[in-house]
């Protein structure tokens, strides 16, 4: 009686398996050509201010195309642009997080992300409004959200400050968001003590300058905030040169 034998089956070779390549990012031109755009509609706003303020008979007004602090233009776009992008690599970096730093990574995405948004939508003009109108603030506070905003800011600045100073690039970031913060909020505050001191309106030369002073400030806060940015997610696939 003869035995069957049962062949055994054929091993393949050991296949590598395929990874996605690398996002090859040259981020120094890249932050230069945003430092000139972000120049340049500054200097849009400043030229178009100083002129109507030089012809004061000619009845002229600040076309709302250039003025920083107007909606739906194209510095307001950018603006959103740029917070949209360091959100979106502060999710990358959440991503590659170790477990128990994760979510403070996260909590900086989303309100990276937050203040994307915000750019777009003004939530902060209306939070500020309803929080003037209910506790009747003035001077420095007549801008009334910078109190929860900096109330904010502290605490997650207690809960991040440490972990992002231990990555690389960390001290770029830390310092992008404080030149952002003193634009966003310290100029607001100075622009709320103008108004209360002066009586000028939103219109006037005074307070369009100082407007135009805080909108660059966020925007070069928010493009160093990117360098820095940039040099922590090296390596994670986002390969910056």
């Amino acid at each position: 009686m003869t035995t069957a034998r049962h062949a055994s089956p054929t091993r393949l070779p050991d296949v590598p398996s395929a990874e996605l390549p690398p996002i090859v990012l040259r981020g120094r031109p890249l932050l230069r050509g945003l430092v000139v755009v972000a120049l340049v509609l500054a200097a849009a706003h400043f030229v178009a201010v100083l002129v109507v303020w030089a012809a004061p008979s000619a009845g002229l007004r600040v076309p709302d195309a250039v003025r920083l602090n107007a909606e739906s233009t194209v510095a307001t776009w950018f603006s959103s642009a740029l917070h949209l992008v360091n959100g979106l690599v502060l999710g990358l970096l959440a991503v590659a997080a170790a477990r128990r730093e994760r979510w403070r990574w996260i909590v900086l995405a989303a309100m990276v992300l937050a203040v994307s948004m915000d750019e777009v939508s003004g939530f902060h003009e209306d939070v500020s409004w309803l929080l003037h109108t209910r506790l009747h603030t003035s001077g420095v506070l007549t801008y009334a959200w910078v109190v929860p905003a900096v109330a904010v800011c502290a605490v997650v600045a207690l809960a991040c400050t440490r972990m992002v100073l231990r990555k690389p690039g960390g001290r770029v970031v830390i310092l992008g968001a404080a030149v952002f913060l003193a634009g966003a909020v310290g100029m607001e505050v100075i622009e709320g003590a103008w108004i209360g001191s002066t009586g000028s309106s939103p219109d006037d030369t005074g307070f369009l300058l100082l407007n135009g002073v805080e909108e660059t400030l966020e925007m070069l806060g928010a493009i160093i905030t990117m360098s820095g940015l940039f040099r922590m997610a090296s390596g994670l696939r986002l390969h910056v040169r």
